[in-house]
């Protein structure tokens, strides 16, 4: 079992609902899954439309190369193509930042659109930053 932290978000269509929807998805993946709530923040760099956010963890009863080609496997039924990587749209993006504690992806780990969902679940289990 590994415990996983997730970013997700989207910056086109209806964001909210892309990432409401694999937010559930995602919580149906994981045991003892938790999530933020859905935030908006502005692009890195300030390029492209602006993004609705949101963390998930919990635990994964399989290995990271595992959940990372279902997320991947779930971008690309949501419309996450070549084409739309090209007009800088983001119907959904999912990334494991983090699993048994070990940051996978520093610069996501960084960024403030992934930690005000990850300090909010970390509030919401009473651990302390």
């Amino acid at each position: 079992m590994s415990r996983v932290v997730l970013s997700l978000g989207s910056n086109c269509g209806d964001r909210v609902s892309a990432v409401r929807d694999a937010c559930k998805w995602l919580l149906t993946q994981l045991e003892n899954g938790k999530s933020s709530d859905i935030y908006e923040t502005q692009s890195v760099g300030s390029a492209g439309n602006p993004y609705m956010n949101a963390v998930v963890s919990g635990e994964y009863p399989g290995n990271e190369k595992s959940l990372e080609a279902l997320c991947k496997q779930y971008e690309r039924e949501h419309g996450r193509t070549a084409e739309a990587r090209l007009r800088k749209e983001v119907p959904i993006d999912i990334d494991i930042v983090l699993a048994d504690s070990e940051v996978l992806r520093p610069k996501d780990y960084s960024c403030w659109f992934f930690q005000k969902g990850y300090r909010q679940i970390q509030k919401a289990l009473g651990i302390r930053h």
